[in-house]
């Protein structure tokens, strides 16, 4: 059903990841003011050359990207944007980092690309129709809690000291109960690796929708799931994501 959307989106994706792919590390041994504005800039050249190509596509679609914010129209369909999900990785130079694209219908995510192009690596899915990493079925692995490889959320890079606080908070509550905590920076490849299996769960508090909508589409699509705690939100495994949702609402 949304063959023609995720073709769009796949070649779209790995356009957005090679314009960014020879520019990555370009930051490294400026000022932090200097490596700021680096990012903003390709943020901005990045999410520009979507837009324009989204724009050209499917001009009564309605647009929300991070940089641009939302672009109406009167569509029911609307593409969701994160141009560079790991923006401080890619200014130093380190792979884990990623463009992720999202079409919803009526807020639901029904087609998703995550490009990885420090990884050479491009993970995709749409609804009823599976997850793949670069053409190959994928799917979420099966494991206990006590089992499991569980990634943090980020602390908050503006030095909020109450938001920081709480994420600490987080990472008590869970540390003792899981295998292993990760903390990557960057919600679009955490989210491709647990669809592939490769970790079990995220636990992020609020998360902003252009972080998450490819990667929860990747994550259902591969056998996952999604739950809910109070400000919490947890994706992974069914046996890992159930667990952090008691275990969190155990120590309300």
């Amino acid at each position: 059903m949304y063959e023609e959307y995720l073709s769009f989106a796949i070649e779209l994706g790995k356009e957005a990841g090679a314009f960014l792919l020879p520019r990555a590390g370009k930051a490294g041994g400026q000022t932090l003011k200097a490596a700021k504005d680096f990012v903003t800039e390709m943020d901005v050249q990045v999410e520009t050359l979507i837009i324009e190509r989204i724009q050209a596509q499917y001009p009564e679609h309605r647009i929300f990207s991070e940089e641009a914010g939302t672009i109406e129209n009167e569509s029911d369909y609307e593409w969701v944007i994160d141009p560079i999900d790991g923006t401080i990785n890619y200014s130093i130079g380190v792979p884990q980092y990623g463009v992720s694209i999202a079409l919803t219908y009526k807020g639901e995510p029904v087609v998703g690309v995550i490009e990885l192009p420090g990884l050479h690596e491009t993970y995709w899915a749409s609804k009823d129709g599976g997850a793949f990493r670069d053409g190959e079925p994928i799917q979420v692995r099966e494991a206990s809690l006590a089992e499991s490889f569980v990634s943090h959320s980020d602390f908050a890079k503006d030095g909020n000291k109450e938001a920081n606080t709480q994420r600490l908070e987080l990472l008590g509550k869970i540390v003792n109960d899981v295998y292993r905590v990760r903390i990557i920076g960057t919600a679009a490849v955490t989210l491709a690796y647990i669809a592939a299996g490769k970790w079990d769960a995220a636990l992020y508090i609020n998360p902003a929708f252009y972080d998450i909508a490819a990667g929860q589409l990747l994550v259902t699509e591969a056998g996952g799931v999604m739950e809910t705690a109070g400000p919490y939100t947890m994706f992974g495994q069914k046996q890992a994501a159930e667990g952090l949702k008691l275990l969190l609402e155990e120590q309300k």
